[in-house]
């Protein structure tokens, strides 16, 4: 399968909203101030689920979503006018629905709220909201990473609960699990399937795609999911991890004709 399935257009889309999030997270920390304590947390369990404050207001939640709108019009003159007008026009209640569907990842929500404002891809009101609800998470995932490898969770982020799909292979042999949502990098503390904590190295083998040598898939047989592996030393430069997970898409799509992922 050849590396480069998602177009040249779509990668630029990505990396002007990546640049705006980084407006919108400095944003963030200038107006919302709070303190994340260690000993008050269940470390079984996510952050996100247990804060006792939104992270994610709702005016600067609407704020993102105006300032990412921009960058789409930009990029996809298919997105109407129309359509823009009517999500900056968002009442609080629906703003709250938003945030409330993007965390969780309700695209029935979505695909009502599409019908209902006749809009015909419901994928454009969710792939707006998830862009804007990651600076929010971004800003969480560095507030807790002083303490993100004290958090055991299986399958999921230890900050944002995003379920989990790539990893770096450092240097050094040492695995890092990284979060596309949230950014948030921790080490892997025991040579496990990520998804289903089978130890038996015998059930974990890898996946290779032909010319490519900076990413592999890590697939375990008895859950029969996968993880996304970057090779540190055939990277160029840092990158963000939400860029990884659009650059390592074609190992996906393997995946899903293999008959490996968290549905099967």
């Amino acid at each position: 399968m050849e590396r480069n399935v998602v177009s040249e257009e779509y990668i630029n889309l990505q990396k002007g909203i990546m640049d705006e999030q980084v407006n919108i997270k400095d944003m963030i920390n200038k107006k919302l101030v709070y303190e994340l304590d260690k000993g008050s947390l269940n470390l079984e369990s996510p952050v996100l689920p247990q804060m006792k404050i939104s992270p994610v207001p709702v005016p600067l939640f609407r704020h993102a979503v105006e300032s990412i709108s921009h960058v789409v019009i930009k990029h996809n003159p298919d997105i109407t006018e129309e359509f823009i007008t009517k999500v900056r026009g968002l009442g609080d209640e629906t703003v709250l629905n938003w945030i409330k569907g993007t965390i969780t990842f309700d695209m029935v929500y979505f695909q009502n709220f599409s019908r209902e404002n006749k809009i015909m891809d419901p994928s454009v009101p969710h792939f707006l909201a998830e862009q804007s609800l990651r600076p929010f998470m971004q800003v969480l995932g560095e507030r807790c990473a002083s303490f993100i490898n004290d958090i055991d969770v299986m399958g999921i982020c230890p900050c944002c609960g995003e379920t989990l799909r790539l990893a770096i292979l450092q240097n050094d042999g040492e695995k890092y699990l990284f979060c596309p949502r949230c950014e948030s990098m921790w080490l892997q503390k025991k040579m496990e399937c990520v998804h289903c904590g089978d130890d038996d190295y015998e059930n974990l083998f890898y996946v290779t795609v032909e010319e490519d040598t900076t990413s592999k898939l890590e697939v375990c047989k008895t859950c029969r999911n996968y993880l996304k592996l970057v090779v540190e030393a055939e990277m160029t430069g840092e990158k963000q991890a939400a860029l990884l997970d659009l650059e390592t898409i074609h190992l996906d799509f393997v995946a899903e004709q293999e008959g490996y992922g968290e549905n099967r």
